[in-house]
């Protein structure tokens, strides 16, 4: 296995300096996508910090429901899309670099790695298409927002298109749930 292989010499070959600067750059990319992205956005809009803040902590808290608490909030639906967006590229990138962290610490999950990978790299199906899963995945109750990245984690799909495959699918789930709110879906049915 390639990545576990590639953790094991990352474990040896880091010092004590790289894996801060590892961390400060995850805390780095998660702050701005969770305050910074949002408050750009917010200033955009026209919308106060407060109901910035209100709207960050209602997506860590119910996911892609919280859009119903930003078009409550009498925002536009685009902007609605991209507040959430952006904090859900906050959570999956820390959740990300937590799974990284751990599996550069512990043998355990080193082992775990190395038996998911060998029961699974005899699939090419997986290897092909594998991270086209995370789209609906992130859809599911209880995975959703905070469970999708570990699977993307688990079974080692390269980090940029489990972003891109996670992402898009949070934005379908935010548009369905913008959808419903608005009515469109009563419109269509």
């Amino acid at each position: 296995m390639t990545r576990v292989a590639a953790v094991e010499v990352c474990g040896r070959a880091l010092s004590p300096g790289t894996c801060r600067f590892r961390i400060a750059r995850a805390v780095a990319f998660v702050l701005l996508f969770l305050l910074a992205i949002p408050f750009i956005i917010g200033s955009a809009f026209g919308v106060s910090p407060t109901a910035v803040l209100a709207l960050i902590g209602s997506t860590l808290l119910l996911q892609a429901a919280a859009a119903v608490v930003g078009l409550s909030l009498g925002l536009h639906p685009a902007a609605v899309l991209l507040f959430l967006t952006s904090v859900a590229a906050a959570a999956l990138i820390g959740i990300l670099e937590i799974c990284d962290q751990f599996a550069e610490r512990s043998r355990m999950v080193q082992g775990f790695l190395s038996k998911i990978d060998a029961r699974t790299g005899s699939i090419d199906y997986l290897k092909r298409y594998g991270a086209l899963m995370l789209i609906p995945v992130i859809w599911t109750p209880g995975i959703a927002l905070y469970g999708t990245p570990v699977v993307a984690w688990v079974f080692q799909y390269p980090r940029a298109v489990s972003l891109l495959c996670m992402l898009a699918g949070w934005m379908i789930a935010v548009l369905v749930v913008i959808a419903a709110a608005t009515g469109f879906v009563r419109l269509a049915f």
